[in-house]
């Protein structure tokens, strides 16, 4: 089994064609995991949207992102103007552009995908297996990884939704950030998605995991954010070019992240 996790492309079609590109080099995959966050503050979201439906052998989640775009649940107007306000925004300018087409995609999405190979297990989330808006980094502890699981066996955890790619052992299981195709926060600006095979030789050993970086044209999608009239065209040059977060302050409204969040796991 030859799986590859692809998270938070945002809009950015040059970076999806860049790796999409890079991982036919490397012989291509059993399986492609497209893991949330695809359309909002990008520039690209229908380029994206036929992009992804091209692909064969393709499962697609539900990002946190993704659901405030269906649930309407997103500022209409700059409100005060600052950066925050117009990247919030940028769910309107997004839902403006995205046809009846790209929202009867969004709805079919699941929130997780699990794939089996033998007594390996890949559960595939967006943020963790108990919440969208849920971020998993190095600081995570190990005690919370048995707890969103609640005792299920899953060899590899994959996941997106911080932009910054990790790779870790975690009681016996592999934990992975595929990071993000197209809008990276660890200061490196090149796209980056995961590769997850089986073990090799007799198949008893540890699943193999490959975090890539690809690069890509990044003034190229700088032209398209001020070509398209993008509200938020200034801070996602600067996020693109620095590969950093113009704030470090949660900009999702207290509205936006009422509703209930999709789980991969029982609540019972």
């Amino acid at each position: 089994m030859k799986v590859a996790i692809l998270a938070d492309i945002h809009g950015n079609n040059v970076a999806l064609e860049a790796v999409l590109k890079d991982l036919e080099h490397q012989g291509g995959v059993d399986h492609i995991v497209v893991a949330g966050d695809l359309f909002t503050f990008g520039p690209a979201p229908n380029e994206v949207l036929a992009r992804l439906q091209q692909l064969p052998s393709a499962c697609f989640l539900l990002g946190n992102t993704d659901r405030y775009l269906l649930e309407e649940r997103y500022p209409s107007s700059y409100g005060n103007g600052d950066w925050q306000d117009k990247l919030l925004f940028s769910f309107h300018w997004t839902a403006q552009r995205l046809d009846g087409e790209g929202f009867s995609f969004l709805e079919t999405l699941p929130a997780f995908q699990l794939v089996e190979d033998g007594k390996y297990q890949l559960l595939t989330v967006h943020g963790s297996p108990r919440s969208d808006e849920e971020g998993l980094t190095m600081e995570t502890m190990d005690s919370e990884f048995e707890n969103m699981l609640s005792g299920q066996p899953v060899a590899v955890l994959a996941c997106g939704h911080t932009h910054v790619p990790m790779d870790r052992n975690v009681a016996g299981m592999r934990v992975i950030n595929a990071g993000s195709v197209g809008l990276p926060f660890d200061g490196n600006p090149r796209g980056c998605y995961a590769i997850v095979s089986s073990p090799t030789g007799n198949g008893t050993g540890p699943m193999q995991v490959q975090l890539r970086r690809v690069a890509y044209d990044v003034e190229e999608v700088v032209e398209q954010f001020f070509a398209r009239d993008h509200p938020a065209a200034e801070i996602g040059a600067y996020n693109l070019r620095t590969a950093r977060s113009i704030g470090s302050n949660l900009i999702y409204t207290p509205e936006m992240r009422s509703s209930n969040t999709p789980s991969a796991v029982d609540d019972e």
